[in-house]
C-alpha cells in the first residue's frame, strides 16, 4: 500500500495537480527538485520539499540525496515530472524505493528521435520519412527521394521545439548554418496533437489528448484543452501495448490533411502537461477516463501576449482555469510570479532562452545515443 509519495521535478507546473491527486487518495507527499524556484515548494498540501544536488552536474549526490530523502521520510514511491526522470531510469537500481518510470533501455530508444521512427515504423505505425545525416552526402540522396520542398531538421535529443526548424528544399541545399549530424525529416501539413498516458505493462490506464497551440514551431504551449479522438487513441493505446509500456509516456502526432492518416513524430517517455487531464485513480495504476476541461499557464500566457499581441491569444485567456489556482492555496497563485520572475532574471543575467535556464540543470542529453 503506498501512503508516503516523493515527487522529484516539482518545478514543473503539472507537479500542483499530481500533488493535489495524491493527497486526494490519502497519501502524504513531499516534493524534491535542484533548485529553489519551485512554485508549489510551500503548497498546503505538501508535507515538505527538499532541495537536492543537480542530477546533471552531480548525478552521485543526486542519486544519494534521493536516498537520503526516501530512508529519512520513509517514501513508499517515487514519481518523476521532469526530465530527472532520465537519470532516475538511468541509476533506478541504486534506488531504495521504487521509481514509476520504464527501464533505461526503453526510454532511450523512445526519447531518441530517429530510433523512435526506426522503432514505431517496423511496429506498422506512421511516421514521417526521417533520415540520420552526418554528410552532405547523406543530405542530397535523402533529398533525392523525397518529393516534397518543406522538412523539418532537428536533433536526435530536444525539448520544448529547441533546435526544432522547418525549412525550405533550397534552405537545406544552400544554407552552411546547419551543423552535421541532424535529422531530417519529412514534412507533414496538418492537425498537431499532443498526448500523455499513464500505463502499466503494456495496458494504457487513461490517454489525454489535446490540440497543440504551437503550428509553425512545434514548441511548448501555455494553454491546454482536453478532447476526444477515439480512433487517436485507440492508435496510441495499440502502441503502447505494442511497445509493453508502464508509466508515463506521451506523443506528438500530426494527422496529415492529404491523406487523413496520424503521423507519430516524437515521444516523450515521460510526464508532460497532459498530466493536469488525468484523475486520481491512475495514480492506483487502474483504469480512468481523462477530465474534458480547459487549464492553463496565466501569467505566461499573458507574458507572451504583451509580447506579441493577437487576439487569439487574448481571447484563451478568458478560458481555463490556472494550472497554479485553488481555492484553498491562493499563496501558490502568487508564487508562480516570484518564481517566474526568477527564472526571467536568470536568463537575462545569462542571456539565455528562459526555456533553457529552467532545465540546464536536469536536463538530458543522450550521453549515451546510439544511433
Amino acid at each position: 500500500m503506498i501512503e508516503r509519495v516523493l515527487i522529484t521535478g516539482s518545478r514543473a507546473p503539472i507537479a500542483y495537480e499530481v500533488i493535489q491527486q495524491q493527497v486526494k487518495l490519502g497519501r502524504s507527499v513531499w516534493a524534491t527538485d535542484s533548485t529553489s524556484k519551485v512554485s508549489v515548494k510551500r503548497s498546503k498540501f505538501l508535507s515538505g520539499f527538499v532541495k537536492t544536488r543537480a542530477p546533471r552536474f552531480d548525478i552521485e549526490g543526486y542519486i544519494d540525496d534521493i536516498n537520503a530523502i526516501c530512508r529519512y521520510y520513509k517514501i513508499d514511491v517515487i514519481i518523476p515530472l521532469n526530465e530527472e526522470s532520465f537519470y532516475l531510469s538511468e541509476f533506478r537500481d541504486r534506488l531504495d524505493v521504487d521509481v514509476w518510470v520504464e527501464d533505461f533501455n526503453k526510454v532511450l530508444s523512445m526519447h531518441n528521435k530517429y530510433n523512435f521512427s526506426k522503432i514505431l515504423s517496423n511496429l506498422g505505425f506512421n511516421v514521417p520519412c526521417t533520415k540520420f545525416v552526418q554528410t552532405r552526402l547523406d543530405l542530397e540522396k535523402f533529398l533525392s527521394e523525397q518529393s516534397g520542398d518543406e522538412f523539418i531538421i532537428k536533433q536526435a535529443f530536444t525539448r520544448f521545439g529547441q533546435s526544432v526548424r522547418k525549412v525550405s528544399r533550397e534552405e537545406l541545399m544552400n544554407t552552411q548554418q546547419i551543423d552535421y549530424p541532424f535529422l531530417v525529416q519529412q514534412f507533414i501539413s496538418g492537425t498537431e496533437w499532443c498526448s500523455y498516458s499513464m500505463a502499466y505493462e503494456g495496458e494504457a490506464l487513461s490517454t489525454a489528448l489535446y490540440l497543440s497551440n504551437s503550428q509553425e514551431s512545434y514548441n511548448a504551449s501555455t494553454h491546454f484543452k482536453s478532447d476526444q479522438n477515439v480512433e487517436l487513441c485507440q492508435i496510441i493505446n495499440d502502441l503502447i501495448k505494442a511497445l509493453n509500456w508502464s508509466y508515463q509516456i506521451a506523443f506528438d502526432v500530426i494527422q496529415s490533411e492529404v491523406d487523413g492518416k496520424y503521423y507519430f513524430i516524437e515521444c516523450n517517455p515521460r510526464a508532460t502537461n497532459g498530466a493536469l487531464f488525468m484523475r486520481k485513480e491512475v495514480w492506483k495504476l487502474k483504469q480512468s477516463t481523462p477530465r474534458y476541461e480547459t487549464r492553463q499557464l496565466v501569467f505566461v500566457s499573458f507574458f507572451n501576449f504583451m509580447k506579441q499581441p493577437k487576439r487569439s491569444s487574448f481571447d484563451k485567456l478568458k478560458y481555463g482555469k490556472d494550472v497554479f489556482w485553488h481555492p484553498e492555496d491562493k499563496a501558490i497563485f502568487f508564487e508562480q510570479l516570484k518564481c517566474g520572475a526568477g527564472w526571467w532574471l536568470e536568463a537575462r543575467t545569462k542571456k539565455r532562452k528562459i526555456n533553457v535556464v529552467t532545465t540546464e540543470d536536469i536536463e538530458w542529453n543522450g550521453d549515451k545515443e546510439v544511433i
